[in-house]
């Protein structure tokens, strides 16, 4: 599933590329879900939810280069979204560059060139490059993070926290939902309060875990021998490749 958004004041436009959007997709077979604004603001309490964001780049009142850097100063270096930056003035595009656009579509092409299927699976093979990504509500805000960068996920009174590479993130979702979810991607439960990815541990001893991160985390001597065999396992398969 990719989430997308398109961004433009201009309702007619935005039905058209919403339409085109959702017509490769069919073609594709990528399943996406898409949701339209037509203030540039009204993003900016949940841009983290979304893969791909369809971004006019002249709008009144703040225009999309605006709101670009806002949302790469707010968001992690492993955090999407990706910019498509939509425009009518070509002399605009280089102003985008300093803001890392993912491609650029000129509005007189939508519908008239492959760009949108071609983009679409360049972002899709991105996506899939990078792994598996899931969608959680932390503060009030839905966010999109890889699988890789999730370290461990830790329960903590009334909420389990996930440790990622850069960020520590609240959730009310429970443990076992996400070891559950997360089961068939190398996570382990190795404590009851903790479940951590197997990729991510770089040694284990009688009753903690020492991870690539430097950190420590416990072992409880009931969970230690399939965590140890999960351990040996993604070792020999490394070592094998």
């Amino acid at each position: 599933m990719i989430n997308i958004s398109v961004i433009d004041d201009e309702p007619i436009f935005v039905e058209i590329l919403v339409n085109e959007i959702y017509k490769y997709c069919s073609l594709l077979n990528i399943h996406a879900n898409i949701d339209k604004f037509y203030n540039a603001y009204d993003i900016m309490e949940n841009f983290k939810k979304y893969h791909l964001i369809f971004l006019d780049i002249n709008m009144p009142f703040v225009d999309g280069l605006a709101i670009a850097k806002i949302i790469n100063d707010s968001k992690k270096e492993s955090e999407i979204p990706f910019f498509v930056f939509i425009t009518s003035h070509d002399e605009l595009v280089f102003d985008a560059l300093k803001f890392f656009p993912y491609s650029f579509i000129r509005k007189t092409d939508i519908t008239s060139t492959t760009c949108i299927s071609e983009l679409l699976i360049r972002v899709s093979n991105l996506i899939e490059k990078n792994g598996k990504t899931i969608t959680i509500r932390t503060n009030r805000q839905d966010v999109v993070l890889r699988v890789s960068d999730i370290i461990y996920i830790e329960k903590y009174k009334n909420y389990s926290y996930i440790k990622t590479k850069l960020e520590r993130y609240p959730v009310k979702s429970s443990l076992l939902s996400y070891e559950k979810l997360l089961s068939d991607y190398g996570f382990i439960r190795c404590h009851d309060g903790y479940i951590v990815s197997i990729n991510n541990i770089y040694k284990i001893s009688d009753k903690f875990i020492l991870l690539t991160n430097n950190e420590n985390i416990p072992m409880s001597r009931n969970k230690s021998k399939a965590v140890k065999e999960a351990f040996v396992k993604r070792s020999i398969f490394y070592n094998g490749q």
